[in-house]
């Protein structure tokens, strides 16, 4: 049965077909912006709230780079997602290709030859005198019926076209994840870096308080030299985290499908001082993905494509009835008749031995359906199992936000204790390099958390099926 929207196509494409025949085609544009069957249109509609790259020129902006500019500018000019697109098209192309076997085919054929020299004519008379021979013509071939075959490519053509938009989707998804991973990573890194400096600082005053005390008699050249310690020590770290820093700025341009030394400047990304716990039943998260996860449609459609293959195979050893029709004008100048014709017809072709081909290619077919069938199912679970990680990470980071917001709070307090004690004599050097070590244990763990958090929120919103864009990142604390 021919499907509504295959007729649609047809009646869209019957303009094509009368423009070939007149040869407006050349005129038209080029080849590869036609789309008579609007197999464009069908890869758009599998691809909702992504835009195709092709002819799109981003570049980044001027100013500070938002979450969402940077996914935007990834989307455009990343090489993986421009791959993703151009796979999917090739098999929009290939859509079109299969349905084009619902239209006729129709070909057009002409010569002018001249014949000189002595030669024997259809009637057996020897003729030396020079005869031009002009003939044409056009025939048309149409596959009236042939017991589902083509049916069967077509089917297996469309649900292999939206297995490739579901699969250049999950590729984007993806590329959005390493997009946003990069871009906390340089957030993590600047507060990295800025945590390395205060450490820095705080090292130093402690290394003047103790020069000043041993100055006066207070305290030992010990007390001085440990100070220097870990003064350096704090000195090298921030020069690690200024490195960090780089690396990580370079790794974020590349993600963005731009050279490594390209400049980039973020916006602030401020983290809540409160993240509510995360209360999704993960039974409705793990009914979510299933419903929504890319991937695992992709693969469902393999599936599909493979069940059309089968039909296929079976129509292969089925009989194929084509109607023909062609149209020839033949001129001989030394025969006072032209030939001026019509001729139509109807042809059955009916396999008889195909050497047990057939046989064959239906039980490859149906191997070959057993197999996407199985791999749609450990897709399946590992969907599941990617909710499952997914959304513990994200609730055992919500806790390190907590635990680390307070533990930050208690070891500056220390800090700062340590440090008034020691300046009034009652403690000791020991005392002021513990809590500063302890201090600057909490702000790194603090930045990790922060770094945690933000890139656990999108590995959820990935493992759902969610992550078309940067809104599921901004739009509340907890996907």
């Amino acid at each position: 049965m021919i499907s509504p929207c295959l007729i649609r196509r047809v009646r869209h494409s019957a303009r094509w077909v009368i423009a070939a025949a007149l040869g407006g085609l050349l005129v038209a544009g080029p080849v590869s912006a036609v789309d008579p069957l609007a197999t464009t249109d069908t890869l758009k509609k599998d691809l909702p709230g992504f835009v195709d790259p092709l002819g799109r020129v981003c570049q980044p902006p001027a100013g500070a780079l938002s979450l969402s500019a940077a996914v935007d500018i990834a989307l455009c000019r990343n090489p993986t997602t421009r791959a993703a697109w151009a796979a999917a098209r090739q098999q929009a192309a290939a859509l079109g290709t299969a349905e084009s076997a619902w239209l006729p085919s129709i070909t057009a054929s002409a010569s002018d030859t001249w014949n000189r020299g002595a030669r024997v004519d259809v009637t057996g008379s020897l003729i030396e005198d020079t005869q031009r021979t002009t003939d044409a013509a056009v025939n048309l071939s149409w596959t009236l019926y042939d017991f589902g075959a083509r049916g069967g490519r077509i089917a297996s053509a469309h649900r292999l076209l939206d297995a490739a938009a579901l699969s250049a989707s999950s590729t984007m998804q993806r590329v959005i994840l390493a997009v946003a991973q990069s871009y906390y990573g340089v957030a993590a890194a600047d507060a990295d870096l800025a945590a390395a400096k205060v450490n820095e600082a705080a090292a130093q005053r402690s290394l003047e308080v103790a020069r000043a005390k041993q100055g006066g008699g207070v305290v030992t050249l010990a007390d001085v030299l440990q100070a220097e310690t870990a003064y350096d020590q704090a000195v090298l770290a921030r020069i690690q985290a200024d490195g960090s820093v780089k690396s990580t700025r370079g790794t974020l341009a590349v993600a963005l499908g731009l050279p490594a030394n390209q400049p980039l400047t973020l916006e602030p990304q401020a983290v809540p001082a409160e993240v509510p716990a995360l209360t999704a039943r993960i039974a409705d998260l793990l009914a979510e993905a299933e419903r929504q996860r890319p991937d695992l449609a992709a693969a469902r459609a393999q599936s599909d494509a493979a069940r059309a293959d089968v039909t296929v195979a079976r129509a292969a050893g089925l009989p194929t009835i084509t109607i023909g029709a062609g149209r020839n004008f033949v001129d001989e100048s030394l025969i006072a008749a032209h030939q001026n014709y019509n001729t139509i017809g109807i042809s059955v072709s009916i396999p008889i031995f195909t050497g047990f081909s057939t046989i064959y290619g239906v039980r490859h077919a149906k191997a070959a359906l057993e197999s996407a069938e199985a791999d749609a199912e450990q897709v399946r679970l590992s969907v599941s199992l990617d909710v499952w990680n997914a959304y513990y990470t994200l609730g055992t980071a919500i806790q390190q936000l907590t635990a680390t917001q307070s533990l930050l709070k208690a070891a500056a307090s220390n800090q700062d204790v340590a440090i008034g004690r020691y300046e009034a004599g009652v403690g000791t050097i020991v005392d002021v390099l513990t809590a500063q070590s302890a201090a600057s244990s909490a702000r790194i763990q603090r930045v990790g958390a922060e770094y945690a958090w933000q890139v656990a929120r999108a590995q959820l919103a990935l493992a759902l099926g969610r992550l078309t864009n940067a809104e599921p990142l901004a739009g509340s604390p907890n996907p």
